[in-house]
């Protein structure tokens, strides 16, 4: 699993750093800030993935059944938040004439800072029982 994770994080590499040396456009501002977040939640992912191998050498398992209820509740009302965070991203589209792909690049990307700040918030907060 660990030559699997560093086979895949050497890929992502390798492909940021082609598209950064076969661009000729020079970046902006807007640019810049969504590599800041993407490479912000590549960090974060690579965290959780060391945590589990960490955890697994360890003898406990990848995940049980709190983690796991955890994640399913957090995709949930992730989903439910990213419903309006593409309202209030269509709502800036007819107000500001930006393109396409920003619109949808940013959408995503804020999908997954939802999902990160959920997922973050319940791990700390911990679930009530029902």
């Amino acid at each position: 699993m660990k030559k699997l994770i560093v086979g895949i994080v050497l890929i992502l590499v390798l492909i940021v750093g082609l598209w950064i040396f076969k661009t000729t456009e020079i970046f902006n501002k807007i640019d810049l800030l969504q590599s800041l977040f993407i490479l912000l939640l590549v960090g974060f992912g690579m965290l959780v993935t060391f945590r589990r191998l960490i955890s697994s050498r360890k003898g406990e398992p990848a995940e049980d059944e709190l983690s796991k209820l955890i994640l399913q509740k957090s995709a949930s009302l992730s989903y439910y938040a990213s419903l309006y965070l593409w309202l209030i991203i269509i709502y800036i589209n007819d107000k500001v004439n930006l393109e396409t792909e920003q619109l949808l690049g940013w959408g995503i990307i804020g999908m997954a800072i939802i999902f990160v700040g959920f997922w973050s918030f319940l791990k700390i907060k911990g679930l009530k029982n029902d």
